[in-house]
């Protein structure tokens, strides 16, 4: 195949997808929810099951003709795929739980968490999905994460400086509230050039903030803020490390993120 980029519309029209299948799954899953005693977490979970399943198995249908369709881009050649959502349903028990409980009787206050967990188990079995049919496909592949937002966080900004690094589940399928970065596969050949996307731009992000905190160049106000996070987590016996989380807390703060 030629070496031309890969559209930057093939992307968006994918990420649109997913942005419609998130707004059906959650208006039908608030509907649900608004019929039902949020009181009792029995029956709370038993829809979320249901809702969370359906919305993570068709996110993983879409993600799977996705990666066809960059096999073909990439290399011509047509691939079998599958759908790979890997969802959990103890998982969405242990975080419906949660969600209860911190919402404090808070009916409103509930349901969108409940509605934000549904979206971010969509979310997450999209990139899954994409993950594990490039395992399966018996060529070398591996992925970056492409920002398709307007309101990218630093750790995604960060993560897409690495190109097309991650070669692991973990690191591929990971995802946040709010978080629309793409996982896209390089097929068998190495890095794909994709329209709008410059893994250096958001290197040379992530260099200059690490530069300023390294060299001593922060303002007062943003070094006594790392140094108070950092003791703060200390005392929590929670990691914080200043070589990343102070660096993204200075990429925040330079360029506006999340």
């Amino acid at each position: 195949m030629a070496d031309a980029p890969i559209s930057r519309a093939y992307i968006d029209n994918f990420v649109q997808q997913l942005s419609d299948l998130d707004q059906i799954g959650r208006s039908a899953l608030e509907d649900a929810l608004s019929r039902t005693d949020l009181g009792n977490p029995n029956r709370v979970k038993a829809i979320m099951r249901v809702h969370c399943n359906t919305s993570a198995e068709a996110a993983a249908q879409l993600a799977s003709q996705f990666y066809r369709g960059m096999s073909l881009l990439q290399t011509g050649q047509d691939v079998d795929v599958r759908a790979f959502s890997g969802w959990d349903g103890t998982a969405t028990d242990v975080a419906t739980d949660a969600i209860l409980a911190k919402a404090e009787g808070d009916d409103a206050r509930a349901i969108q968490g409940l509605l934000d967990r549904q979206s971010y188990e969509l979310n997450r079995a999209s990139k899954r999905s994409v993950y594990r049919n490039g395992q399966a496909d018996g060529r070398e592949v591996r992925y970056a994460r492409v920002p398709s937002g307007a309101e990218t966080c630093a750790w995604c900004l960060m993560t897409a400086g690495l190109g097309f690094w991650f070669m692991t589940e973990e690191s591929a399928s990971h995802t946040h509230r709010g978080c629309d970065c793409v996982i896209v596969p390089s097929i068998g050949r190495g890095d794909v050039k994709i329209d709008g996307y410059d893994s250096t731009v958001y290197r040379d992000m992530w260099r200059r903030a690490n530069g300023m905190r390294v060299n001593g160049e922060l303002p007062q106000e943003w070094a006594e803020h790392i140094e108070e996070m950092q003791a703060r987590r200390e005392g929590q016996g929670r990691d914080y490390r200043v070589d990343t989380n102070g660096t993204l807390y200075v990429m925040r703060k330079l360029y506006g993120l999340k």
